[in-house]
């Protein structure tokens, strides 16, 4: 067997100590293969270590990510809850002034006597008219209507009130608006540019909507007559009256008296002729007597 012989030196003493050389020549390869296992094991832990300290980074940005979008999440529900509660009251608070608007408007056109369809009192084709008049006017198509009552307004109810409503006068219709025979003779045919109420003279005549009186007085054909000039382009002629009781310029309310009932001018008898213009042309006043219904034949 082959030994060598490995001198131990410290500071107090020297040794000799005897080791087998076979023993030797495996202890090396083990030294520095076990030197080598370390190695990588350290590698190996260093490299799970980063792998560790890295995921967990990551874990920790992507769960403050979440927390972030979470908590805007959680503000943007706050408010939506809180524009859906304001749009709600709004919206309570519109349909509130709907409503009361509405209640003005059903009590303003019942005071107006909107939709309130008078009789006709017109004779049988061919015979004399003893309620009608007018001046005589040559036959002409009439315009239509093409105005727009709430066209440019901002609040229904004004724009309402200076728009010719109603009836001037409760009596029944005796003539209508267009062509019709001579009134006189009951013969041949003119055009009528406005509506007849027949009537006792005396009676009041109403203004239909708010304005200003433009005419009052003696006129022609239409005898004792008022003429009022309201909003958007619209005028109204009430025209053979008894008396005239507005002057020139006044102010008047829907509902007003302009005059009385009588049968001065051109007319066969007591009646008021009633006219609706728009910028000078001659509308149906029945489209503003019941919103466009025809007027029924009296029994």
């Amino acid at each position: 067997m082959t030994r060598c012989t490995v001198l131990i030196v410290t500071d107090t003493e020297t040794r000799s100590l005897q080791v087998d050389a076979r023993a030797l020549r495996w202890l090396k390869p083990a030294l520095i293969g076990l030197s080598g296992a370390a190695v990588l094991l350290t590698l190996g832990l260093a490299t799970v270590g980063t792998h560790y300290v890295v995921a967990r980074a990551e874990s920790r940005s992507e769960l403050d990510a979440r927390r972030q979008e979470i908590a805007g999440l959680r503000a943007q529900v706050d408010d939506l809850r809180n524009f859906t509660s304001a749009e709600i009251n709004a919206k309570l608070s519109a349909l509130k002034k709907s409503e009361q608007m509405i209640s003005e408007l059903q009590a303003y056109l019942g005071a107006r006597g909107v939709n309130v369809k008078p009789v006709s009192a017109a004779p049988a084709t061919g015979q004399p008219n003893p309620a009608a008049g007018g001046p005589l006017m040559s036959v002409a198509r009439p315009v239509p209507f093409t105005g727009s009552f709430a066209r440019d307004a901002g609040d229904l109810l004004q724009t309402l009130q200076s728009v010719p409503l109603g009836l001037p006068h409760d009596g029944a219709l005796s003539s209508q608006f267009g062509g019709r025979p001579n009134p006189f003779t009951g013969r041949g045919n003119e055009s009528h540019g406005g509506l007849d109420f027949k009537g006792t003279t005396g009676e009041a005549v109403h203004a239909t909507a708010r304005g200003k009186v433009t005419q009052a007085g003696r006129q022609g054909g239409y005898g004792n007559s008022v003429t009022v000039s309201h909003g958007f382009g619209y005028s109204t002629v009430y025209a053979h009256l008894s008396r005239v009781d507005v002057q020139l310029g006044q102010s008047l309310q829907p509902g007003d008296t302009v005059g009385l009932l009588g049968s001065t001018g051109r007319s066969t008898g007591p009646h008021l002729h009633y006219e609706v213009q728009w910028r000078g042309q001659r509308l149906d006043p029945q489209s503003f007597l019941a919103l466009g219904a025809p007027a029924p034949s009296a029994p």
